[in-house]
């Protein structure tokens, strides 16, 4: 696995080899010359070749890069159907910050469902529906090698916004306490920005959401 931040918002782009000379791209932040030259090292390196575009959701920072992986490699990112509407907002939103946003291709017409299994090359993962910080927010579980690819939904010390269009901190709550917080205490958590934590960590210490349940989300 490589995770490179991208962007202006120091967004995780995840790189997940199948084992067989592909490579699954999760949220594409690219936006700058210096992150495709990133990319394009990561792939001669290791001799991979892209084979998906996987969204953990479709705020504007976790799509940037769909545009050129379609332009380059003819792959249409894949998402919740929930976070539709989010990945077609994402224009809107990138003029609201004042970005550059290329435009985005059409959505793979296969969505992710909650529970679903994902096998591709040596890969398995499991998808979980997350809402709270966006509406068809996933993670995506990876079993065999006790990892959670988690987006924008627990961070180390923190968790994701709810203040954006389809937050929702209730749900936030839930989403962590039953997809994440049931996993494993081992478990490495790479979320959507900063550094990487475990799951053990969070469920001990999380100030909005832990396994005590006295996080600043969980009090009535």
């Amino acid at each position: 696995m490589f995770v490179q931040a991208c962007n202006a918002f120091s967004e995780n782009t995840v790189l997940l080899p199948e084992g067989e000379g592909g490579v699954v791209v999760i949220d594409p932040g690219f936006s700058a010359p210096q992150e495709w030259e990133w990319f394009d090292s990561m792939l001669a390196e290791h001799s991979l070749q892209p084979t998906a575009v996987w969204l953990t959701h479709a705020h504007l920072d976790h799509v940037m890069g769909c545009h050129e992986m379609h332009k380059r490699y003819g792959l249409r990112p894949r998402l919740h159907s929930l976070d539709r509407p989010t990945y077609e907002m994402a224009h809107w939103a990138a003029e609201r910050y004042g970005v550059a946003l290329d435009p985005l291709p059409e959505c793979d017409t296969e969505d992710f469902e909650d529970g679903q299994r994902l096998v591709q090359g040596q890969l398995e993962l499991t998808i979980r529906h997350t809402p709270g910080h966006a509406p068809g927010h996933v993670v995506f579980i990876d079993e065999i090698n006790a990892r959670v690819i988690g987006g924008d939904v627990l961070f180390q010390g923190s968790i994701g916004r709810t203040d954006l269009p389809g937050g929702d901190p209730d749900q936030l709550a839930s989403s962590i306490e039953s997809a994440l917080y049931t996993l494993p205490d081992h478990y490495t958590v790479v979320p959507g920005h900063g550094p990487a934590t475990t799951i053990g960590v969070e469920k001990a210490g999380n100030p909005f959401v832990n396994a005590a349940g006295t996080g600043m989300l969980q009090r009535k």
